[in-house]
């Protein structure tokens, strides 16, 4: 009898093995992502790509365990829950007293010790944070929370009739970008043209990624870039050839403004 109950269990976890979890993570457009906007010291946003990004964040990275059931279904199930609460990809599209009701959760979580879960850093020792790590990203979560409200302007502007200066990552990614906008296609079916909005918007996640500019020059080149974001993902999703040509003569146009304004 026990024999035919163990044969019968594995027999059963060699089945649900085939019930695999979606591991495909929603897209993640640069100017609703948490450090995009805020844009942290370098110390703060390790830690929070390190201890809070996996779970609440479109960047999940799913470890090897993801790959057995019913292990993969505890950590999917675990995913949808921390997205569902806070996703950090998602910040910019929430409203500002969300937003500030956010802020005070993870600084209060954080601070008891709730954040990051002990049952994440069972298998994830490299998110615990140290004492001092603590600390910090306690009061960095307060400093944001009891920020007043500041009205940036987003109209683009020199340095009292001066340029500013770039860092080499977003010069040699804006350059890649009128490559790829003045690159003519051989393939001239519709989806072959649209894929330029794709690859213009890998390029702007790069900048992203690689800006380590800081202060007003920081400021400026995202009143330079939010408007780009939204001309390739009208570049990509033009309906017809009309629409794309007049939107690429468009991205094509501001990419050269791009000097005007910076060196």
């Amino acid at each position: 009898m026990v024999k035919k109950i163990g044969i019968a269990l594995v027999a059963l976890l060699v089945i649900i093995q085939f019930f695999r979890i979606d591991k495909t993570n929603p897209e993640v457009i640069a100017e609703n992502d948490f450090i995009n906007m805020v844009q942290p010291e370098e110390n703060i946003k390790t830690i929070l790509k390190t201890s809070c990004y996996d779970c609440h964040s479109n960047e999940t990275k799913y470890p090897w365990y993801s790959n057995i059931a019913p292990i993969s279904w505890w950590v999917k199930d675990h995913i949808n829950d921390g997205r569902k609460h806070l996703n950090f990809s998602e910040w910019g599209t929430y409203k500002e007293k969300r937003q500030r009701h956010k802020l005070e959760e993870c600084f209060e979580e954080v601070q008891e010790g709730e954040m990051p879960m002990e049952s994440y850093l069972i298998a994830h020792s490299e998110a615990e944070l140290s004492p001092t790590q603590k600390e910090e990203l306690v009061n960095w979560f307060k400093e944001k929370y009891n920020a007043p409200k500041a009205e940036k302007s987003t109209k683009l502007s020199l340095k009292n009739g001066a340029k500013w200066k770039a860092n080499e990552a977003t010069t040699q990614g804006i350059t890649n970008m009128q490559e790829i906008i003045n690159n003519n296609i051989s393939d001239s079916k519709f989806s072959s043209l649209t894929k330029k909005g794709e690859l213009l918007e890998e390029e702007m996640k790069v900048i992203f990624e690689k800006c380590d500019m800081t202060g007003e020059a920081h400021d400026q080149l995202h009143n330079f870039l939010l408007p780009l974001v939204k001309k390739f993902r009208a570049l990509k999703d033009a309906s017809n050839l009309d629409e794309f040509y007049l939107m690429e003569q468009e991205v094509k146009n501001y990419l050269e403004t791009y000097t005007d304004y910076f060196e």
